[in-house]
């Protein structure tokens, strides 16, 4: 069985094992009726707003502070009507998340989560996946909603991404959020589903549906089609 070494400079992962073939991945849901269905995952996709041209929005950015400081309320008022304006929608995918630990993957079975709880048949699923582009984020230590901005970075640029072009995505992407606190794994998953890749793999993340405490890696799989359950 294949296995890579990941070396950091924290004593928490100075070598963290990570099997990348035959690895068992589960996936935990509070209702599996449509599924069961279907026979698998559906492509249900979902939108995220994001800015194509960072200079002119900067700048409008700029033009707005400036009516808003020298009190000039109608020009204020009608610069901030132009913002949606530098706004695209971008769809995709929603990814399908995977856990390697049942016990993580259980925690997102709870049938209170589900629409219709009173009838919903809640299942942990152990799944085949196959990504061939993959994005791996060594995130011990994390919870997994929010991911060191570093973490994330470095996982991008050792998947081929420069660094350039991800300070510019992580700027189109999250205009309005404040990064201090880490990135929000949908804009990861945004992110990645704009440069096309199959899976964003992240390394010794702390999970679980209620908050995160079990150390595990998580899979989020941007093409659902790539999942197969096992019988």
């Amino acid at each position: 069985m294949n296995s890579k070494k990941y070396i950091s400079t924290t004593i928490d992962e100075y070598i963290f094992e990570y099997k990348k073939i035959n690895e068992a991945w589960f996936h935990g849901t509070p209702d599996s009726r449509e599924v069961d269905k279907n026979g698998g995952f559906n492509n249900n996709t979902t939108s995220i707003d994001y800015v194509s041209d960072l200079y002119k929005f900067n700048k409008h950015q700029e033009k707005i502070k400036l009516a808003r400081e020298s009190g000039d309320d109608n020009t204020y008022h009608k610069l901030l009507d132009m913002v949606s304006g530098f706004k695209k929608s971008f769809t995709y995918n929603k990814p399908i998340f995977l856990s390697n630990k049942y016990s993580v993957a259980k925690t997102y079975a709870d049938p209170q989560r589900a629409f219709d709880y009173q009838n919903s048949v809640e299942r942990v699923y152990e799944v085949d996946v196959s990504c061939d582009k993959v994005i791996e984020i060594i995130a011990s230590g994390d919870r997994f909603r929010f991911l060191s901005v570093d973490k994330v970075k470095r996982g991008f640029v050792k998947s081929g991404i420069s660094e350039s072009e991800f300070d510019k995505l992580i700027s189109m992407f999250g205009y309005y959020i404040n990064t201090d606190k880490g990135i929000k794994t949908d804009m990861i998953a945004a992110i990645g589903a704009y440069l096309k890749f199959d899976c964003i793999d992240v390394i010794g993340v702390l999970d679980s549906y209620h908050g995160g405490s079990i150390k595990s890696n998580v899979r989020m799989v941007l093409n659902p089609s790539n999942v197969k359950i096992k019988n």
